[in-house]
C-alpha cells in the first residue's frame, strides 16, 4: 500500500473533524421549535437528553445522525484504501470534533454515538461484543452510563486481542479516554451510588 501524502491525510482528518462536529441534537431540537436542547435536563447534546426535551422520535433521529456523521469520513477513506492507521486517525478526528464542535465553542456531546459509528465503518464486526457488553452491563446495573463507557473500554481491547498494531491499538485507547473522560460527571455520580437508573426508582441527590 502506497503512503498517504501527509496533506491529503491532514485533509482528511480534518474533513472528519467537521463532519463530526454538526451539532445534529441541537439543530433538531430548534428546527422542532423546542429551544436550546443544551437548557434542558443534563445540558447535553446527545440522543438521551434530545429524547427528553424533544421526544423519542427526535432521540432516535439524533442517534443515527451522530452514528452516520463517524461512519461516514470513515468509511469513505476505507473505500478509498487508506489502512488502518490512517482510518484510525480519522475515527478519533471524527469523535474529537462531535465532542469538542467548534460551533459551539468547543463544547459537545459525550462521543458514545460517533465513537459507534467510526467503529462500523472501520472493522463491524468488533461493535458486536462491544455491544453486548453494553447490553449486560445495562441489563444487570440499568445504568446507561456505565455500559457506554465500558463498551468503549471493550474497543482497543477487542483490537488487541485481534492483533492490531500498536498505533492502531493507541488510537483507539484514545477514543476510550475521550468517552471516559467525557462521562466523568456519571462516574462520579455512580461512585457515590446517585446515578439514576433508566429504569426504576430514580436515585435522589442531595446538594450541599
Amino acid at each position: 500500500m502506497n503512503p498517504i501524502p501527509i496533506p491529503t491525510l491532514a485533509l482528511g482528518c480534518l474533513g472528519a473533524f467537521l463532519c463530526g462536529s454538526i451539532p445534529f441534537g441541537l439543530l433538531l431540537v430548534k428546527v422542532a421549535g423546542k429551544g436550546d436542547v443544551r437548557a434542558h435536563g443534563s445540558g447535553n447534546i446527545g440522543a438521551t437528553n434530545v429524547s427528553r426535551v424533544g421526544g423519542k422520535a427526535l432521540g432516535i433521529l439524533t442517534l443515527l445522525l451522530d452514528i452516520a456523521k463517524g461512519f461516514l469520513p470513515v468509511f469513505i477513506a476505507k473505500q478509498l484504501g487508506w489502512g488502518e492507521s490512517a482510518l484510525s486517525l480519522m475515527a478519533i478526528c471524527a469523535v474529537l470534533g462531535h465532542v469538542f464542535t467548534p460551533w459551539l465553542r468547543f463544547r459537545g456531546g459525550k462521543g458514545v454515538a460517533t465513537a459507534l459509528g467510526v467503529a462500523l465503518a472501520f472493522r463491524a464486526a468488533m461493535v458486536l461484543p462491544a455491544l453486548g457488553v453494553f447490553i449486560v452491563l445495562l441489563l444487570v446495573f440499568r445504568y446507561v452510563s456505565l455500559g457506554s463507557v465500558m463498551a468503549a473500554v471493550a474497543l482497543p481491547l477487542i483490537l488487541a486481542w485481534k492483533g492490531a498494531p500498536a498505533a492502531v491499538l493507541l488510537l483507539w485507547a484514545g477514543i476510550s479516554l475521550i468517552v471516559i473522560v467525557k462521562h466523568h460527571e456519571n462516574i462520579r455520580r455512580l461512585l457515590k451510588g446517585i446515578e439514576s437508573p433508566l429504569w426504576g426508582a430514580k436515585k435522589e441527590t442531595t446538594h450541599v
